[in-house]
């Protein structure tokens, strides 16, 4: 079907397919289309740069998910990514002496966390006006809230530059990434998480499908469209690793009650069914139907 004055945010496309009629959380104003020219997912249509401000400004995403905006709660329920990707910075062997930007970086628990590891150096810039306000009561990193899509906001250069989960949120994903090589000083490392598409779980699970579409996600990623958006924007050296964030304890809870783990999210199991659990996480990696996928660009 033609979408007038609607467009693929990533090859320009106009011609698109239904693939989810509701949002959870928007049931009248938008829908979920794929791109018949490159297979591209987004919301339709887009929202306004001042519609999305208005949306980060009051924290709608967490109030929609039902979440009370308490930080030390909300800090224990989201320790489980903070340390992966703290894991994942020192599996890569940076030096702690870089310049981090961490964009997107929410109450900052992630900044804080490299920053009281010895990575002293760090920014965290964030949209939403309520959560630069609790990060900046409990965090020693300053967050910021520049445009950066403005050519004429000069933040400085950078040596890492981190966006988990904030690429899917961008109306225009490549011009974003591309302003995003702008911040990089030679030789630096750019990393990227988004929510895969391909994740297993959305094909298997009805009430999960009605529960992933949110207003909140602009775009929905597999690793052709990612590594197709990094390349159009001038990043030639990336690559990919899938990762399964949550465990069998969340795959039980969908599949026998069809709901979320909103107010204690499970990750993962201790002993003795950890190998179980290492089993399961790796499975879904090997084929490609995690729910999370990284990519990894140095420049």
């Amino acid at each position: 079907m033609k979408t007038k004055g609607q467009l693929c945010n990533l090859c320009g496309g106009d011609d698109f397919k239904l693939v989810k009629e509701t949002l959870r959380d928007a049931k009248e104003k938008f829908k979920v289309y794929g791109c018949c020219d490159c297979g591209h997912i987004q919301i339709l249509p887009r929202p306004t740069p001042q519609e999305d401000k208005e949306f980060y400004d009051v924290n709608a995403q967490d109030k929609a998910r039902g979440k009370d905006i308490d930080y030390h709660k909300l800090y224990e329920n989201n320790l489980f990514d903070t340390t992966r990707h703290l894991h994942l910075i020192e599996e890569l062997d940076i030096d702690k002496s870089s310049r981090f930007l961490d964009i997107g970086s929410g109450y900052g628990f992630f900044v804080a966390e490299l920053y009281n590891s010895g990575y002293k150096d760090v920014t965290g810039l964030e949209i939403s006006e309520q959560r630069r306000r609790i990060a900046a009561e409990h965090s020693p990193v300053e967050m910021i809230d520049p445009d950066i899509n403005d050519p004429d906001v000069d933040i400085g250069r950078f040596d890492v530059v981190t966006l988990f989960h904030v690429l899917e949120h961008m109306a225009e994903p490549i011009k974003f990434v591309e302003r995003i090589v702008n911040l990089l000083n030679p030789g630096s490392i750019f990393i990227c998480e988004v929510p895969n598409a391909n994740e297993l779980l959305l094909e298997t699970c009805n009430a999960y499908n009605d529960f992933y579409w949110i207003r909140a996600h602009l775009n929905y990623f597999n690793e052709k469209s990612l590594l197709a958006c990094f390349k159009q924007a001038g990043m030639k050296n990336v690559q990919t690793k899938y990762q399964q964030r949550y465990g069998l304890i969340n795959l039980s809870n969908w599949l026998t009650f069809g709901k979320p783990q909103i107010d204690k999210p499970v990750f993962t199991i201790d002993k003795p069914y950890l190998e179980v659990e290492e089993f399961y996480k790796k499975d879904l990696e090997d084929k490609g139907r995690s729910d999370a996928l990284i990519a990894i660009a140095k420049v």
